[in-house]
């Protein structure tokens, strides 16, 4: 438990629940929902290529 809260603090996080997401998640999972996030808040302008 000590390690997911020092990643809460490093990343700045407010609740340990956020940061616990993030680490058990594969990275291929992980950019996935990046991607997304960013698709909803930029719109077409997002483009990986």
């Amino acid at each position: 438990m000590m390690r997911l809260k020092i990643i809460q603090q490093q990343v700045g996080h407010s609740h340990r629940s956020t940061t616990a997401i993030y680490m058990g998640v594969s990275d291929e999972y992980r950019n996935h929902l990046l991607e997304a996030s960013l698709k909803r808040r930029i719109g077409d302008d997002w483009d990986l290529t």
